[in-house]
């Protein structure tokens, strides 16, 4: 509590001029006269701006103020220390006592303990004050709730009030920007959650090489069964204090990844840097793609597993799918899950790790192979249909098959040790990932520097927390294997590919040159025949066609087997024939009869179209029972 003393007159002026004694504490005229001087008074005495009038002495004409807001000031070690009146020890009470008593002192408010009954002040720099306020600004709290000390490097040293707790996933975007507008570009931040403490820390614009190496040393790592590095992360720091951190994909928060980008965007390296970590643990592996990009994956037939080659045409892409679904809701492995109630495949015993293993589905230009899904519910006349409408009905379906089986396995392929990564260059509703698809992926990727708006949304789930990817990249030439990542379990991030390659060889060319030394091929594969399938080739060095169809062979999924996946196809495949039969066969003429040219004889029937008999044949009754059921 402090006092203050305001000295009045003895006497005032009465309207006629004459003088009278002054007794504020008597006439009501005069202690209104009385609140108007005070009042003036504190005008030009701040620290009396709280005090209220306590009594008036008439015998030495002063009248007494006291400021209960506080009980008193002490000084320690360079620091004010106000003591709390009872009503002021409360947390709503902060920003009156910053705003009185930095004005009375000069000093700055860096600590409020309502409930230790205190308030501390100290005299802080321009620098300390205004990076104090960007911080506490950032973080959505008060400029005393953090404590900003200078660090030797230029830094600053924060240490937050025990009632804040810092949470990197809500404050990790506004922090780094706040050290950015505290310094410069460059500048970052470390912090100790646990403790509270948080350091900006000055340094050079964070960028990449322009190559990073594959990390060909891990390949095989037991560690990485459920953490599969793609590339690096970009470094908090740049300059000779920048450290590349792997970007990995933990299998263990979400099974599926879904990768978009551009044509060109590096998709490709992207995903053969995974294959190859994946190749290495030795699982089961299913490769669904377009028939004229199948070759993006010749790199790595050895290791697919036998009959899971769907990249030949789009029914075999749709009957891998399909053989995959009835696995999983019928096959051996369903049964074993039933039987023995397991619910994820990390949690079985080893023995069956062993006999059932992870198994990878890698799907493709997913926009373009369901570009025409379609369910197909009747089987049209082939009498009355011509065989161009089948064509797009039997194309519809399988690509249907394709669409509606890859949701089913996203979600129900989980639990029994299925992992998928999807590759799309577009990804909205049109190229069939819709919300619902999307929202099933937790590992979300998309290549590219300067990707399209509406590929951004459509791959990302958080796109305010996204970090952006630094200006200066693109300066300094780096960009080329740039993304974005969005995982479960872990904050976003930008990051860029490893590439296997060097001057000599192709990336997926090193990548199965490694695996043959770290894994061996399976038997029937010769290693080095199949090496020199990868090789550079030209017209004085041709490729090997024979063995190059022979290792599709040894894993394609027969086009037969494939149309027995789905009975729809089956019964479209009998009809379109039909119909082919019925419109393309040209007319029987009589001999002679044909008109002619100067070039020959010219036939006035249809041309012949060769009829694709593959695969088997519904008879009428089983179509019947079909189009019934």
């Amino acid at each position: 509590m402090q006092m203050f003393e305001f000295k009045f007159p003895v006497t005032v002026k009465t309207r006629d001029g004459g003088m009278i004694p002054f007794d504020p504490a008597h006439d009501g005229t005069h202690r209104a006269l009385l609140d108007r001087q005070i009042s003036q008074w504190k005008t030009v005495t701040p620290a009396a701006k709280d005090a209220e009038l306590d009594y008036i002495d008439m015998e030495h004409h002063v009248a007494k103020l006291v400021d209960r807001t506080v009980t008193t000031v002490d000084t320690e070690a360079g620091r004010q220390i106000v003591s709390l009146a009872p009503a002021d020890q409360k947390t709503t009470a902060g920003d009156r006592i910053a705003r009185v008593w930095e004005q009375r002192l000069g000093l700055n408010m860096t600590r409020f303990e309502p409930y230790e009954g205190r308030a501390v002040f100290e005299r802080l720099t321009a620098d300390q004050a205004r990076a104090r306020l960007m911080l506490a600004d950032a973080w959505g709290i008060k400029p005393w709730d953090v404590q900003v000390s200078p660090r030797a490097d230029g830094g600053w040293h924060c240490r937050l009030a025990p009632s804040i707790v810092f949470k990197p996933s809500k404050m990790d975007a506004a922090t780094r920007q706040a050290a950015i507008s505290i310094g410069r570009y460059g500048w970052t931040y470390e912090a100790d959650a646990k403790h509270g403490v948080v350091d900006i820390i000055p340094g050079e614009p964070p960028t990449f090489l322009k190559t990073h190496p594959y990390p060909f040393d891990r390949l095989g790592d037991p560690a990485d069964r459920d953490r599969t590095p793609f590339g690096v992360k970009l470094p908090a720091r740049g300059g000779d204090h920048a450290v590349w951190e792997p970007a990995c994909i933990d299998w263990t928060e979400s099974s599926f990844v879904l990768v978009g980008g551009e044509g060109g965007s590096g998709k490709s390296v992207l995903v053969n840097g995974m294959l190859a970590s994946l190749i290495a643990q030795r699982p089961e592996l299913s490769i669904i793609d377009l028939s004229n990009k199948a070759t993006d994956y010749y790199w790595c037939r050895p290791w697919v597993t036998p009959g899971h080659w769907g990249c030949e045409s789009i029914v075999q892409a749709a009957g891998v799918l399909n053989r995959l679904v009835d696995e999983i809701e019928h096959g051996e492995r369903a049964q074993v899950w039933k039987r023995n109630a397991w619910q994820n495949w990390l949690d079985i015993p080893k023995w069956a790790k062993q006999r059932y293993p992870l198994h990878y589905i890698v799907i493709d230009e997913y926009s373009s192979l369901v570009d025409e899904a379609q369910t197909v519910r009747s089987i049209p006349n082939p009498e009355k249909t011509l065989p161009a409408v089948f064509g797009s009905l039997f194309t519809g379906q399988a690509e249907n098959d394709i669409k509606t089986r890859t949701l089913r396995l996203l979600r129900t392929a989980r639990a029994q040790g299925y992992r998928l990564i999807l590759i799309s260059q577009t990804i909205n509703d049109k190229s069939g990932l819709g919300p619902t698809t999307r929202d099933l992926f937790g590992q979300r990727i998309a290549m590219g520097p300067n990707p399209s708006e509406s590929l951004m949304k459509g791959v990302f789930h958080d796109l305010a927390s996204l970090p952006e990817i630094p200006e200066n990249l693109a300066v300094e030439g780096v960009t080329k294997g740039v993304g974005r990542a969005e995982f479960t379990g872990q904050p976003s991030c930008v990051f860029k590919t490893c590439y296997a390659g060097d001057s000599q060889y192709s990336d997926t060319y090193r990548l199965a040159q490694a695996l043959i030394e770290r894994i061996g091929v399976p038997d029937g594969v010769d290693a080095t025949r199949f090496l020199k399938l990868l090789e550079p080739h030209g017209e004085d060095d041709p490729v090997d066609a024979e063995y190059m169809h022979e290792m599709t062979s040894r894993i394609d999924l027969p086009y037969g087997k494939a149309l027995e996946s789905d009975p729809i196809l089956v019964a479209l495949k009998q009809s379109w024939e039909e119909s082919k039969a019925g419109y393309e066969t040209p007319s029987p003429m009589p001999a002679g009869d044909e008109p002619e040219t100067a070039d020959g004889p010219v036939s006035s029937g249809r041309p012949a179209v060769e009829v694709d008999s593959s695969g088997p044949v519904m008879d009428a009754r089983m179509l019947e029972s079909l189009m019934r059921g």
